[in-house]
C-alpha cells in the first residue's frame, strides 16, 4: 500500500495524539493489517476512543502478548529511549494494565477448512518473523480428520483434531529429500504444526497462534 505525503502526515499526527500523554489508554483490534510498504509485515490497528477510525501501529508495544481474535483495552506508558538507532522511534510503549481481552471470533469448523489448498502467507517463532521464499509451504485438510501439504521441499502427512477453537496437528510424517536454501524455512514450518495452536477463521484468512509469540497466517485461491 502507498501512501502519499499529506497521508503520511495524517497519520503521524494521528498516532502522537493517541500515544500524547505519559499514560493513556488505547484499544487493540482483533486482527492486523499489513504495515505501510511492507506488505509481509503486519502491524498492529490501535485507536484511542472506541468509534473513532483505527490507525496502524508498527512498533512493538513492550509486555503486551497479542492473540488473534481477541480485542483488547490496554493502559500504557510511554518512555523515552536514550540514544536510539538512526532512524528509529524515540520513545517505547509499555503496558502497566490490560483493562479487557475480549474473544470476539465464533468456533472454527472443519468445512470453513476443508477441499482447499492453504498457502503460508505469515510465519512467526518465538515472536521473530521468518521470511517466506519462491516455495511456499502449504497445507490440506479433509472431513476425515487428515492433513497433508508441503513444507516447500518435502510433502508430509499427518492428522487433526479441532476442539472449539483448539487445533493440533499430530502423527508427522514426511518425504526426506534435501532441497539447497529450502531446509530451514520447512523445519521451522513442520515444528510449529507440531504443537496446540488456537485456529481463527477470519475474512477467508486461517490464523494458527501457539504460545510463546508463534504464529502463521494462511491463505487460499
Amino acid at each position: 500500500m502507498q501512501i502519499n505525503k499529506s497521508g503520511m502526515l495524517f497519520y503521524v499526527l494521528a498516532i502522537l495524539a493517541i500515544l500524547s500523554s505519559c499514560t493513556s489508554t488505547i484499544y487493540i483490534a482483533p486482527k492486523q493489517a499489513d504495515c505501510f510498504g511492507v506488505p509481509d509485515q503486519k502491524c498492529y490497528l490501535i485507536r484511542k476512543n472506541i468509534g473513532e477510525n483505527w490507525i496502524l501501529h508498527d512498533d512493538e508495544i513492550s509486555g503486551f502478548e497479542y492473540e488473534p481474535g481477541f480485542s483488547y483495552k490496554l493502559k500504557i506508558k510511554r518512555e523515552r529511549i536514550k540514544n536510539p538507532p538512526p532512524g528509529a522511534s524515540t520513545f517505547k510503549i509499555i503496558v502497566v494494565e490490560v483493562y479487557e481481552k475480549t474473544d470476539v471470533t465464533d468456533d472454527l469448523s472443519i468445512s470453513d477448512l476443508a477441499n482447499k489448498e492453504w498457502k503460508l502467507e505469515f510465519l512467526k517463532q518465538d515472536g521473530i518473523e521468518i521470511g517466506i521464499e519462491d516455495k511456499i509451504p502449504t497445507i490440506k485438510f479433509d472431513t476425515e480428520g487428515k492433513v497433508m501439504g508441503t513444507g516447500g521441499c518435502n510433502n508430509f502427512f499427518g492428522t487433526f483434531t479441532i476442539d472449539g477453537r483448539t487445533m493440533k496437528i499430530g502423527d508427522i510424517g514426511s518425504t526426506k529429500k534435501y532441497c539447497e536454501g529450502d531446509m530451514d524455512l520447512e523445519s521451522t514450518y513442520f515444528e510449529g504444526l507440531g504443537v496446540e495452536m488456537r485456529a481463527l477463521f477470519d475474512d477467508g484468512k486461517l490464523l494458527l497462534t501457539g504460545d510463546g509469540g508463534n504464529q502463521m497466517i494462511f491463505g487460499y485461491k
